[in-house]
């Protein structure tokens, strides 16, 4: 694979790696630590509009922040309910050892 290519393919691996670290940190069930890829992500985008280097005008990075935070909610969002099914499923565990 060749440079070009690898540099094609980088900002898709890199979305995929911040989704997959925003899924498992929102997974931990505190709903603090969830909030810390959202917040990087929001702090990154300033810092890079700021400076220019994003190339975005105001209204594509507005447009760009919100798609990227409703991306980020959704994994919390889903790692959340993924949580409440787990422990929804031990609980009908105990409840099913202690009937017998």
């Amino acid at each position: 694979m060749s440079l070009s290519n690898l540099l094609t393919f980088f900002p898709a691996i890199l979305y995929a790696l911040l989704f997959a670290i925003q899924y498992f940190l929102s997974k931990t069930g505190n709903k603090i630590i969830g909030s810390i890829v959202p917040l990087l992500f929001i702090v990154v985008l300033v810092v890079l509009y700021m400076t220019g280097k994003l190339g975005l005008n105001i209204w594509g990075t507005l447009i760009f922040g919100v798609i990227g935070l409703l991306f980020l909610l959704g994994q919390w969002d889903s790692a959340q309910k993924d949580n409440k099914k787990k422990k929804q499923r031990e609980l009908d565990k105990m409840i099913g050892k202690d009937l017998k």
